[in-house]
């Protein structure tokens, strides 16, 4: 999958390739799509890369578990990857581009551990799906700094510790092909005592929330062939919540834009996956 993104900018290429193979037969609507997907996932952007093993469990087509470890490393390049001594600094673009630019970037490493269940339901024409995340960070971070700062959740990351994210979709499939509805984001980094200085409480909430339209297109859906499900995603959501992008240092009326391609290869009987 590629993803170009817009407020904050990014470009990132995801790709994962693994084994996936059917748990059981059963012809019912509940049990029909079931599997276990065995695999490696990577991401990799002109900042930098992660890479790791993932297992997807599919027991039921209403559920999905996801397990996945990733290794994370930054290049220092692009403002990345910048430490901050406390969640209450300022990390707005404005004052990341500066630090960049007097050498405050540097090159950095880590690991990134995350479980993700995945609630789906289809209703007539109405598909209901519900994403939540738990991830924990270990990175090592400069000095004495606490939190850091990740492009792609946008905000500033405990060293180690953990955040809560959640995606929730309401679409209508008017036509097997097209996809349109609404897409509403939320995360929260959980930072605890040891995250801020001596006497420091949290003053500022570097959460966000967005809400938006999602509109996806399948070119066509053959299976079992090197390029299969060719899939256009574009996500405009804006700012409900946010410490820079709801109207402190950009405009609440600017969206933020995701445009998104992917595509299967379905080499073998158990979907080898892009």
């Amino acid at each position: 999958m590629a993803i170009l993104r817009l407020n904050p900018l990014g470009l990132e290429n995801q790709t994962r390739f693994g084994y996936q193979s059917v748990l059981y037969r059963n012809d019912s609507a509940l049990f029909r799509d079931n599997y276990l997907y065995l695999g490696a996932s990577s991401k990799l952007n002109p900042a930098g890369i992660k890479i790791g093993p993932m297992v997807e469990l599919q027991p039921l087509s209403v559920f999905t578990l996801r397990l996945l470890g990733e290794y994370v490393g930054f290049f220092s390049t692009f403002n990345a990857m910048q430490s901050f001594s406390s969640p209450n600094q300022e990390y707005s673009d404005a004052l990341l581009a500066a630090r960049g630019a007097s050498g405050e970037n540097y090159a950095a490493s880590g690991l990134h551990f995350m479980i993700e269940p995945l609630l789906q339901m289809k209703v007539g024409p109405l598909l209901l799906r519900n994403r939540f995340s738990l991830e924990y960070w270990s990175m090592a971070l400069r000095g004495t700094d606490r939190v850091w700062y990740d492009p792609t959740p946008d905000t500033l990351l405990p060293g180690r510790g953990f955040t809560l994210g959640n995606e929730a979709d309401i679409l209508f499939a008017g036509r097997p092909s097209l996809l349109l509805g609404a897409r509403y984001n939320l995360l929260k980094p959980l930072y605890r005592a040891r995250d801020f200085a001596a006497g420091e409480v949290e003053s500022r909430n570097n959460g966000y929330q967005r809400l938006g339209l999602l509109a996806a297109y399948i070119f066509w859906e053959e299976p079992y062939t090197a390029f299969n499900r060719p899939t256009l995603l574009l996500n405009v959501a804006w700012y409900l919540q946010h410490r820079y992008r709801a109207g402190a240092e950009v405009s609440r009326s600017v969206p933020y834009v995701a445009l998104a391609f992917s595509f299967q290869s379905d080499l073998l009987d158990g979907a080898a996956r892009n």
